[in-house]
């Protein structure tokens, strides 16, 4: 359905940030003290808690200078051609790539590069995470949300089409963190010094992010090189029309029920994107907002998003991949835990 807004840009900007799972956002997880700087690759010392990850590849976390701001998984051994490539927002936009290392220890353990907003932190410190205020009851909206403004993503003032740029609106949610973690990425794979060379697949990545780090990722959408976004316990507080027809992708939103925050928006995403971005809508109601990221392996949530990631990034038309989101007997359709919709998938 068409809509019409008459609205400012800064009107526009505190729209979208209004996400219902920044609710659980408190002043003290924003306001995080600067990591020191870092002068060496450092591999971050994380034990698994509960069964170790499922997939075929080893897991390794680091901390690298050349890109301070993040925490990296990755396989030990990067043996793939080219391996897929994740990057990951954390619920309130906190800078924490701690937040859910379960979950994404997961991942990585599949074959992908995930790189997460934030230096490593406290484990499961932020919103969202099972250390942060949210888990303690406190609560409270973003600092600095209700000032927030500018041009959306890849509109005046950003950094070209599809780009952010410093101008582009609020800097926590206008994809800004995850687009700097592709660029980097990108430069690490024409580098024939590092680690990364001719190993990663920067031209058709996930941005996923939970929560404020849904808004995150639908910033980075229009970037080209964003092949599929994932909203995780998030959702847009009123459509934007704009920024769903800047989506050249695939999208998968998934929330708790409705004791979920964030519930009705991503609902209201789902039934308002346009009829030809294909997209996948889970809802497991038996969680809130806090989803399943902190159970064993991401839980439920982490065989989502490792089967919708093997399909979309790799192609895999197994009822580990395409299998489990496509077709009467599909692999998600016959667990009675989820309630399930989607558009559009092939």
């Amino acid at each position: 359905m068409k809509r019409e807004y008459f609205e400012s840009a800064a009107a526009r900007g505190v729209r979208s940030l209004l996400l219902a799972g920044c609710a659980a956002v408190s002043t003290s997880v924003l306001a995080q003290d600067a990591p020191a700087p870092i002068t060496e690759l450092t591999v971050v010392d994380l034990e698994q808690i509960g069964n170790p990850p499922t997939g075929p590849y080893a897991v390794v976390v680091e901390h690298d200078p050349g890109l301070p701001t993040h925490t990296i998984y990755r396989p030990t051994e990067l043996t793939m051609e080219r391996h897929p490539v994740l990057v990951w927002g954390e619920g309130g936009c906190a800078k924490n790539g701690l937040m859910f290392p379960e979950f994404l220890s997961e991942i990585a353990s599949h074959g992908f590069v995930v790189i997460a907003d934030g230096p490593p932190g406290p484990r499961g410190a932020g919103a969202g995470g099972p250390n942060g205020p949210a888990a303690r009851g406190a609560g409270g909206p973003p600092p600095g949300g209700a000032r927030a403004g500018g041009p959306r993503p890849g509109g005046a003032g950003a950094g070209g089409p599809g780009r952010p740029g410093p101008g582009a609106g609020n800097a926590m949610v206008n994809g800004t963190a995850l687009i700097a973690a592709i660029d980097w990425l990108e430069k690490e794979a024409a580098n024939p010094a590092s680690r990364f060379h001719n190993k990663v697949n920067v031209e058709s990545v996930a941005a996923m992010g939970m929560s404020c780090g849904g808004l995150m990722s639908y910033g980075a959408s229009s970037d080209p090189r964003v092949a599929t976004v994932g909203i995780w316990n998030s959702g847009l507080f009123e459509p934007d029309e704009a920024l769903y027809n800047g989506i050249h992708g695939s999208v998968i939103i998934v929330t708790g029920g409705e004791s979920d925050i964030a519930y009705a928006n991503g609902k209201r995403d789902f039934e308002d994107l346009p009829e030809h971005v294909p997209v996948f809508y889970g809802v497991y109601p038996s969680v809130g907002h806090g989803g399943t990221y902190n159970q064993d392996n991401g839980g439920p949530f982490g065989v989502a998003a490792v089967a919708w990631l093997k399909w979309q990034l790799l192609g895999d038309t197994s009822a580990e991949g395409r299998g489990y989101f496509v077709g009467d007997d599909c692999g998600i359709c016959r667990d009675p835990s989820w309630l399930i919709d989607s558009r559009s998938l092939r």
